[in-house]
């Protein structure tokens, strides 16, 4: 499986605050038809840190069952606790999922030594490619670009999805990585970076605008590849005002699912304590797609 391209992190449907098999499997087949590269799921987006390690092993079990090898499935497995995300990797890998991806622990402030020993623990118990997902804002721990070169060392450590919206951080550590490790996968984590982490040599990206909207994210991939850079970017600027239509004075993702039932698809709500769109949130939003021309 190649880990290259855009990969939304998938959203978890919900039905009286429990996770819906059926809306997630419609949801996956959405996402499939608009053609992306392959899925990263229990995310941010998905809701990953809201849900319980049970929920979390149904939606991982059921995603890999129904994209069936399609695409490639990247599960996140990243809990508090080391021991408790050996189990649910394990798990990820033991139900086929491609590769699984580990949240920097969050919560206590940890050593770059504790952050190094996290994942090589995780990485000696398992033989499933694993991904680092870096996001210092929401976990209050930075990997630094030393920690990350030995980080590369570890064979089944396969690459990292960066979330920091740190260019600077972004550029060196790619530039100091690739010297030792041509493969190491880098991901952009952010809809409004895409196309300034293609150019610095990005694989790919996780986008929540390909989340609503998967079609338009992967003909920005798809035109950078080609070496329409011009497109690209056209596409870029365009993907920019979307995220800003979805997250400008809604409630924390709000917008991803909401916009999603503007398509056609109601996918129930956020899980408390994250709020979902009243209905005058929705208008709102719906003016905004379709100053867009999106609806």
């Amino acid at each position: 499986m190649k880990f290259e391209g855009i990969f939304p992190p998938g959203i978890t449907p919900f039905k009286n605050d429990e996770v819906d098999e059926e809306k997630l499997t419609e949801y996956l087949d959405f996402l499939i038809k608009g053609k992306v590269h392959g899925l990263f799921m229990l995310g941010t987006n998905g809701e990953g840190p809201l849900l319980t390690f049970e929920e979390k092993k149904k939606v991982i079990k059921i995603t890999v069952e129904h994209v069936n090898g399609k695409i490639p499935v990247i599960a996140g497995t990243g809990c508090v606790s080391t021991k408790e995300t050996i189990e649910l990797s394990k798990y990820a890998e033991k139900v086929g999922a491609d590769a699984v991806h580990v949240v920097t622990p969050y919560y206590y402030p940890i050593t770059q030594n504790g952050i190094i020993k996290h994942y090589r623990k995780i990485a000696e118990s398992v033989e499933i490619p694993i991904m680092i997902y870096h996001i210092p804002p929401r976990t209050g721990v930075k990997i630094e670009v030393g920690t990350l070169l030995k980080l590369a060392e570890i064979p089944n450590v396969v690459g990292i999805k960066d979330s920091s919206k740190d260019v600077i951080w972004f550029y060196d550590a790619i530039t100091a990585v690739r010297e030792k490790r041509p493969d190491f996968i880098f991901f952009s984590g952010s809809d409004a970076l895409i196309y300034t982490h293609l150019t610095l040599g990005a694989n790919g990206a996780v986008s929540a605008v390909a989340n609503v909207f998967p079609e338009i994210v992967v003909q920005l991939y798809e035109e950078f590849k080609k070496g329409n850079l011009d497109k690209a970017k056209e596409i870029q600027d365009k993907v920019l005002k979307i995220r800003a239509a979805l997250q400008k004075g809604f409630p924390y993702m709000a917008g991803v699912k909401g916009a999603l039932k503007l398509r056609g698809m109601d996918f129930g709500d956020l899980r408390s304590p994250l709020e979902s769109l009243d209905e005058e949130g929705l208008k709102e939003l719906e003016r905004r797609l379709k100053e867009l021309n999106l609806l």
